[in-house]
């Protein structure tokens, strides 16, 4: 589910294909977007934020395909959300963004596409659906959240993998800014913002969210 393969890969670049096909996007320049994606994505310090995430919400949103208006927006804005991640740095969502407005630039998209794309990407610095003129940005929001009601032995496993993704950071200020990031989350009157996903995800996101903050606390 977290690792990375090369069959995973296979599918990602035939993905990649056939959405810049769709897009009728300048060849080369896809070709060179591809090449930054996996670049990035394969930074050594991703444990969970790599191209296996990115595969698990372009599936995810496979699934919720019939509720999302603009397909092509959301599919670009997963491939792009976490193209700029370091946990040191506190202006990821931003430099993703930019990092995706140059590229779709680059590929010559429709530039309609790409105020929504980035309006997507900054939401998820707070995942608050901060732009209702993007219909599709709850669900965007709420797909790169599924992780939270994952299952409970591939939530704890998720769990290990970000604070892998934060071993500079001491345990105890660790403990204390996640069960922060945990508590905002559990303070909304709902974790998602989408029926679909309510229904999906809410009751074990909370389950699963209780259970890593007993875990911070102990």
């Amino acid at each position: 589910m977290f690792v990375h393969t090369a069959e995973n890969q296979s599918w990602l670049r035939a993905r990649w294909q056939a959405l810049m096909t769709h897009l009728a996007s300048d060849r080369a320049q896809a070709d060179a977007a591809w090449d930054a994606l996996l670049r990035h994505y394969g930074e050594p310090h991703r444990a969970y934020h790599n191209l296996a995430h990115v595969m698990a919400l372009l599936r995810l949103a496979d699934s919720e395909r019939p509720r999302i208006n603009r397909p092509e927006i959301v599919e670009l804005a997963i491939w792009f959300h976490d193209v700029v991640y370091n946990t040191r740095e506190h202006d990821n969502e931003r430099r993703s963004a930019r990092c995706a407005r140059y590229a779709m630039q680059a590929m010559r998209l429709d530039r309609e596409l790409i105020p929504a794309v980035e309006q997507c990407i900054l939401a998820t610095e707070r995942h608050e659906a901060i732009a209702p003129e993007v219909p599709d940005l709850p669900l965007f929001l709420d797909i790169d959240l599924a992780i939270l009601g994952a299952p409970e032995e591939m939530y704890h496993r998720y769990a290990q993998l970000i604070r892998l993704e934060y071993d500079w950071v001491p345990e105890q200020a660790y403990r204390q800014g996640r069960a922060a990031v945990l508590r905002r989350f559990l303070g909304r009157p709902a974790l998602y913002f989408t029926p679909s996903m309510v229904a999906r995800f809410e009751a074990s996101a909370r389950r699963n969210i209780g259970w890593e903050l007993q875990e911070l606390s102990t």
